[in-house]
């Protein structure tokens, strides 16, 4: 597969992975309207933790693939954390920033919860804890769609410029 192959199924592979973003963002904010009419229901909390755990994964996996396509390695024990910082900056010859510094600490927020929701085992979700990062989840969602747009927009012009030299 050329370079510029490899490419066109990145950018697809992003579109793909955006489209789960958007999707997952929507099943959040659906179980958060009904979650609010559920009052006290330890079933809908968790259910919204839930979405929360996916919808942060679902950005993981877009960092991810970003990562391993451009960088070619994350090694430090510290990966998940390590993933964050990394795509805030951009690198001089190899791709610009994915997200706005803004956005580190939500998502890291979003990532400790995660990780706290896989390990829950004899401890209950709080519900304001739940709400809070259910919020910030709506705001990094909101927030993502230009940094998205912008990314995908440097890998167009990348296979533009390809197309008009070949």
């Amino acid at each position: 597969m050329s370079d510029s192959e490899r490419l066109r199924l990145l950018r697809a592979q992003f579109d793909d992975d955006y489209l789960f973003i958007r999707e997952s963002a929507r099943r959040h904010v659906d179980m958060v309207s009904r979650a609010a009419h559920a009052r006290d229901d330890e079933m809908a909390t968790t259910a919204v933790a839930y979405l929360v755990h996916n919808l942060y994964t679902a950005f993981q996996g877009y960092f991810l693939r970003i990562a391993k396509h451009f960088e070619n390695s994350l090694k430090d024990s510290a990966w998940h954390r390590e993933l964050i910082d990394r795509m805030k900056i951009a690198i001089p010859g190899i791709r610009p920033a994915v997200i706005t510094p803004d956005l580190v600490e939500p998502l890291d927020e979003l990532r400790r919860f995660r990780h706290l929701f896989r390990n829950m085992y004899k401890s209950r979700l709080r519900e304001d804890r739940v709400t809070e990062v259910s919020e910030i989840a709506a705001t990094i969602v909101k927030e993502f769609d230009t940094c998205h747009e912008a990314f995908v927009g440097w890998i167009d012009a990348l296979l533009a410029a390809e197309e008009a030299e070949g």
